[in-house]
C-alpha cells in the first residue's frame, strides 16, 4: 500500500471504531462504575486511590491510573465522550503497533488484509472500544508482548533495542496492575525473557537489562505512590481474591477454544445472551445471514488454529509461535486455579496479540495451499464489517451513552458525579 491509501484506510478505521466505541455499552454496571471513577475524580478534584472494583470480594485495585485515564479527557472538553474517545486514541495506536509488526513478520498477507481484520475482529472491537478496564489492559498489553517477541529468540530481525524492549515490560506491567488483576500474567514472561537473555547474552548485559526492566516498573508504579502511603486497609485487600479453585480442571477445554477465540470472529460473546441475540435479529433482521455466517466461521477459526499445532512446517517463527501459545495457554489454565473467578473470558483477554499473530501465520499457510481462501478472507471482513454495522444501531437504541446522554451532561455542569450514579465504594463506606 501507498502512504496515501494506508493513511486513508486508518482513518476510516479509527472513525468505524469511535462510533462504535459511542454505540457500546455504556450503562451496565461495570462500564458504568470505571467511568464513575473518572468522573468522581474530575468534578470533586480529588486524586483517585483506588480503581475497579472486584465485586466477588468487596475490594478495589491500589493505584490513580484507571481514573486518571478516565478523567484526562475531560480536562480537554467537558464532554460525556471525552473519555471514549481517548481510550480509541489508545487502543487504536496499540492495535496499529500489533498490526503493523504482523506486516514486518508475516509477508503471505496483503498488509491492507492485515490492519482491517486487527481493527475488525470482535474482540478487537468489543473492549478497546468502549470505557472498562478490560479495554485499557488490552492496549497496554499490546506493547508488552510486542517487546516480549522482540527479547525472544523468535528471529534474527529485530525492531526494537533490548534495552527499550525491557523498559517497556516493566512499564507496561506496572501500569496494568492498577487495572486488572490479570497483570500476574506477565511476571512470567518477564522471567522467561531474562533466562533467554542470560543464555544469549551472558551475565552482564541480562543484568543492565533486569535493572532497566525494574527501572520501567518504577515508572509505571509512580501512580501508585500515593495510594501506597495513605492506603484503606478494606478496599486493598485484594490478596483475598486469590483462592485455591480445583474445580478448574473441567474448564481445561473451555479455556482453549476461549483463548483461541480472541483471533476468530466470535460474535455470541459481543452479541449478549440469548434473549439479546433474538431482539438483535427481530430489531435488525438483515444482519441475520452475517450474523450466522460469522458463526460458523469462528468455529473453523477456532478449530484452525488448534490443528495448525500438528501441520508440518519450514517457518521456524511459526514453530516459536506455537510453543509460547501453547505456553501461554498452560499458563492461564494454571492460573485458574488460584482464582476465585472462573475462566471468563474478559479476564485473560489482554492475551489477545499472541493468538492474534499466531491467526496471520495460519492464513499464510493456508493461503499458500489454497488461493480462494483470500477471496474468503475478503467477504469474512466485509461481512464483519456489516454485522458490526448492525450491532452498533442495535447497540445504539439500548445500550449506548445516547440512551440519556443528558444526565451525564448535567452531572459535568453542576460537578457532581453523584446525578449520573453511586459509586459502589460510597455504599460501602470505603475505597474511592
Amino acid at each position: 500500500m501507498n502512504r496515501k491509501n494506508l493513511f486513508l484506510l486508518l482513518l476510516a478505521l479509527f472513525i468505524f471504531r469511535v462510533l462504535y466505541g459511542l454505540c457500546s455499552e455504556f450503562w451496565f454496571p461495570d462500564e458504568l462504575q470505571i467511568y464513575l471513577i473518572g468522573l468522581k475524580s474530575y468534578t470533586t478534584g480529588t486524586w483517585p486511590t483506588y480503581g475497579p472494583d472486584v465485586v466477588y470480594t468487596n475490594t478495589q485495585i491500589p493505584g490513580a491510573l484507571q481514573g486518571l485515564l478516565v478523567s484526562a479527557g475531560f480536562y480537554i472538553a467537558k464532554l460525556p465522550e471525552m473519555p471514549t474517545l481517548i481510550l480509541n486514541i489508545l487502543s487504536f495506536a496499540s492495535l496499529s503497533l500489533l498490526a503493523y509488526y504482523i506486516t514486518r513478520r508475516v509477508k503471505g498477507i496483503p498488509a491492507w488484509m492485515v490492519w482491517v481484520l486487527c481493527m475488525t475482529t470482535p474482540w478487537a472491537l468489543y473492549y478497546p472500544t468502549r470505557v472498562v478496564n478490560p479495554s485499557y489492559t488490552m492496549a497496554l498489553a499490546i506493547p508488552f508482548f510486542i517487546c516480549l517477541l522482540e527479547v525472544l529468540p523468535m528471529s534474527k530481525d529485530k525492531f526494537i533495542p533490548p534495552a527499550l524492549a525491557f523498559f517497556v515490560m516493566g512499564l507496561t506491567t506496572t501500569m496494568i496492575m492498577q487495572l486488572h488483576l490479570s497483570w500476574v500474567l506477565l511476571l512470567p514472561y518477564a522471567g522467561v525473557a531474562m533466562l533467554f537473555s542470560y543464555r544469549l547474552a551472558g551475565v552482564k548485559s541480562t543484568s543492565v537489562r533486569v535493572m532497566v526492566y525494574l527501572a520501567g516498573m518504577i515508572a509505571g508504579a509512580l501512580t501508585l505512590i500515593p495510594t501506597w502511603l495513605h492506603p484503606d486497609a478494606e478496599a486493598g485487600k485484594v490478596a483475598s481474591n486469590v483462592v485455591f479453585n480445583w474445580r478448574n480442571i473441567e474448564n481445561v477445554v473451555t479455556i482453549l477454544t476461549r483463548y483461541w477465540s480472541f483471533a476468530s470472529f466470535e460474535v455470541p460473546y459481543v452479541v449478549g445472551n440469548s434473549e439479546e441475540k433474538w431482539q438483535l435479529m427481530k430489531e435488525q433482521m438483515w444482519v441475520a445471514p452475517f450474523f450466522f455466517f460469522l458463526l460458523l466461521v469462528g468455529f473453523a477459526q477456532v478449530g484452525l488454529f488448534i490443528l495448525s499445532y500438528f501441520i508440518k512446517t519450514d517457518n521456524e517463527e511459526w514453530k516459536k509461535m506455537r510453543w509460547l501459545n501453547l505456553f501461554t495457554y498452560l499458563l492461564v489454565f494454571a492460573s485458574f486455579f488460584f482464582s476465585i473467578k472462573g475462566p471468563s473470558s474478559h479476564t485473560f483477554c489482554m492475551l489477545l496479540p499472541l493468538p492474534m499473530i499466531y491467526s496471520f501465520y495460519c492464513y499464510e499457510w493456508l493461503v499458500s495451499k489454497k488461493a480462494f481462501v483470500m477471496k474468503l478472507l475478503r467477504i469474512i471482513i466485509i461481512s464483519g464489517i456489516f454485522f458490526h454495522i448492525g450491532l452498533g444501531i442495535f447497540n445504539f437504541q439500548h445500550r449506548s451513552l445516547y440512551k440519556d446522554r443528558a444526565k451525564v451532561v448535567e452531572a459535568l455542569d453542576k460537578m457532581d458525579y453523584k446525578i449520573l450514579g453511586e459509586r459502589r465504594s460510597d455504599k460501602l463506606g470505603y475505597g474511592y
